[in-house]
């Protein structure tokens, strides 16, 4: 009742997973380490391969090693369902003979497994969009789980996913969390959120740069975030409409700050208490009665 995709990008220093299912938060199941290795636990998933696994990745063993370590350690081994890569170049995907339409693939640096399948196009279409897809280990994980989602999914239906990448740097903390516990469409809610996430660094990136930048570029950079924002009249790019009014105001230019504290004062109502009363009888003459 489960598909997903555990994958290494040791050039960029990443690794993760990513996985959908029927079952409330299936993003439990995974896990990842930087510099180690990730390893997914499903169809009858067990909890308790998840640690022995990256015990013995230190330990220096081998995933076909580890997996048999799995096996002797299990009785129920053959309802299992386990996709593993290292941080090494290795990857491996294990169908126990018990577990129900199921279909896996194996490629470099990455292992894509699934049970409970509408067909095994679901697996095999993550593969090969996995691998024909540019950019972070972020986006090729996601859109090789949409790809899957699209390609039929899993018979019983959609209830939770998630996109897990690490990185080995000094910040321990993981790259990207995308964990949705319960909705309809989890899947598309990560990519929602990612496109959220990316658009919020963009928006933060231009605000900086029309805030500090001096000189005949600084119209060009005003304007470049004033395009930007358009059609972003939503909480999550609040402050931005409130900077962008600020740096308006300091160049003098009082329409444009104006028509931006409305922007502003639109998204949050109750924010207008805080502008002095000058400011506030403008933005109040228009917007907020």
């Amino acid at each position: 009742m489960t598909f997903s995709i555990v994958a290494a990008d040791t050039e960029k220093n990443e690794v993760g997973f990513a996985i959908a299912s029927c079952f409330w938060d299936a993003g439990q199941m995974g896990l990842a380490f930087a510099g180690k290795g990730a390893i997914v636990s499903q169809a009858q998933g067990n909890w308790e391969f998840i640690p022995i696994f990256f015990e013995k990745l230190d330990d220096g063993l081998p995933l076909k090693e580890i997996l048999e370590i799995f096996r002797s350690s299990d009785e129920n081994f053959e309802n299992r369902q386990i996709g593993m890569v290292s941080f090494q170049g290795e990857s491996l995907a294990f169908t126990g003979g018990s577990v129900f339409s199921a279909h896996q693939r194996i490629g470099k640096n990455y292992a894509c497994q699934g049970n409970i399948l509408t067909s095994p196009a679901t697996v095999d279409r993550m593969a090969e969009v996995f691998e024909a897809t540019e950019g972070t280990l972020t986006r090729k994980l996601y859109e090789a789980l949409q790809a899957g989602d699209d390609a039929g999914g899993e018979m019983r239906g959609k209830m939770s996913a998630r996109v897990y990448v690490v990185r080995v740097r000094d910040n321990p903390l993981p790259v990207n969390d995308y964990r949705i516990e319960d909705h309809q469409e989890p899947v598309r809610e990560i990519g929602r959120l990612i496109t959220l996430k990316n658009d919020i660094i963009t928006a933060w990136e231009l605000t900086e740069e029309a805030s500090k930048i001096v000189g005949s570029d600084k119209q060009h950079a005003i304007r470049t975030l004033e395009t930007f924002l358009i059609g972003k009249e939503d909480r999550a790019f609040l402050d931005f409409h409130e900077t962008l009014a600020s740096i308006y105001l300091s160049e003098g230019n009082k329409e444009k700050a104006i028509e931006r504290y409305r922007i502003y004062a639109k998204i949050s109502p109750n924010m207008v208490s805080t502008f002095d009363d000058d400011l506030k009888k403008e933005i109040l003459a228009e917007q907020i009665t």
